[in-house]
C-alpha cells in the first residue's frame, strides 16, 4: 500500500508538472512540452504490449509496431502544432501501418502469420493510435468556440485544450475513486457483478457509483474552470454539457479498464509491467484515460462541427 500511494502521488505530480508546462510556457511549446508526457506513455505503452504479446509476434511484426510507436506521436504532434495536419498524418502513418504489415505475409511468409498481423495492430492501436487523439485534444485551439440553440442564441462553451486535459485527467480517476468505495460500501447488498470473466471486483454498484462519480466531477470542472477563466452567463447549457461529458467520460473509463482487464486475462498477467511500484505498468496506470481521451475529443471535434 505504501508503495501504491508514493507512486500515485509521484505520477500526479509528474502529471500537474506537465500540466503546468502546458499552461505558462508560450504555445505552440506549451502543448508540445505535454506531448513529451505522451510520448513517453506510448513507448513505455508498446513496449509493455510487445511484451505481453511476445508468443504471438514474429520480430518482424515487433519491429515495425516499435517503429510506428516511436515515429507516429512526434510527427504528428509537429504536424498538429504548427500546420494543424495532425489528423492527416495519423491516418497516413495507420495506413503506411497497415501496408507494412500486409506486406509481411509476402516477404516474410514462414514467419507471418494472420495472428501475428491482428495482434500487431492491437498492439499498435493500444496505446500508440489512442495517444494520438490524447495529443489532438491537447492541440485543441484556444479561443472560446461559440454553439448557437435552436433559437440561434449563441451560448459560449469553451472548448480549447485545457478544458480537454482537465476532463481527461480528472473524471476518470475521480470515477474510478467513486466506482470503488460504492462497490465496496454495498458490494454485500448489492453483489451483481458487471463482468465476472474479466475483472470479478467489479460490481453494477460500483459501476453506477462511478458514473455519478464522472457526473460530479464535471460539474465540478465547469465552477471550477468557468471561475478561473471563464463566466457563468449561460450556466443552464453549459453545466448540463459538463455533467453529460462527465458521464460520457466515466463510461469511456470503466470500458478502458476492462479492455486492459481482459487483455491481461488473455495472456496470463497480473500487471502489464513493473515501473509504477503498486500499480504495475504505464498501462495499468493510463488503461481508463485512454478511452476517456477518445470520448473527449469526438466531442470537443463535434463541437468544432457545430459551431458557428
Amino acid at each position: 500500500m505504501k508503495q501504491r500511494i508514493i507512486s500515485g502521488i509521484v505520477y500526479a505530480a509528474l502529471l500537474l508538472g506537465f500540466f503546468l508546462v502546458k499552461i505558462f510556457v508560450p504555445q505552440p511549446w506549451g502543448n508540445l512540452g505535454f506531448d513529451v508526457l505522451i510520448y513517453f506513455c506510448s513507448l513505455v505503452g508498446t513496449w509493455e504490449m510487445l511484451r505481453a504479446m511476445d508468443a504471438s509476434l514474429a520480430k518482424g511484426v515487433k519491429g515495425i509496431v516499435a517503429v510506428f510507436s516511436v515515429v507516429c506521436i512526434p510527427v504528428c504532434s509537429i504536424s498538429e502544432a504548427f500546420w494543424g495536419y495532425g489528423i492527416h498524418v495519423i491516418a497516413i502513418c495507420f495506413f503506411v501501418l497497415a501496408l507494412a504489415l500486409i506486406s509481411l505475409l509476402i516477404f516474410k511468409n514462414e514467419e507471418s502469420t494472420m495472428e501475428n498481423i491482428g495482434c500487431a495492430f492491437v498492439c499498435a492501436l493500444y496505446p500508440t493510435l489512442l495517444l494520438c487523439l490524447l495529443m489532438l485534444a491537447n492541440h485543441l485551439g484556444e479561443d472560446p468556440i461559440f454553439i448557437h440553440d435552436k433559437l440561434n442564441n449563441p451560448s459560449e462553451v469553451l472548448a480549447d485544450s485545457t478544458l480537454a486535459i482537465c476532463f481527461i485527467f480528472v473524471v476518470s480517476p475521480l470515477s474510478d475513486v467513486a466506482a470503488f468505495f460504492t462497490g465496496m460500501s454495498l458490494r454485500k447488498k448489492f453483489p451483481k457483478k458487471l463482468a465476472p470473466t474479466i475483472s470479478p471486483n467489479k460490481t453494477v454498484v460500483g459501476f453506477i457509483g462511478g458514473l455519478f462519480g464522472g457526473m460530479l466531477a464535471g460539474a465540478g470542472i465547469y465552477f471550477v474552470y468557468n471561475a478561473i477563466c471563464g463566466s457563468f452567463a449561460n450556466m443552464y447549457i453549459q453545466l448540463p454539457v459538463y455533467i453529460l461529458l462527465g458521464l460520457l467520460c466515466s463510461i469511456a473509463s470503466c470500458f478502458g479498464d476492462l479492455v486492459e482487464s481482459a487483455i491481461k486475462r488473455q495472456r496470463g498477467l497480473k500487471d502489464m509491467g513493473n515501473i509504477m511500484p503498486g500499480h504495475g505498468g504505464v498501462l495499468d496506470r493510463i488503461d481508463s484515460t485512454l478511452f476517456a481521451a477518445v470520448v473527449v475529443y469526438v466531442a470537443f471535434a463535434l463541437v468544432n462541427v457545430l459551431a458557428v
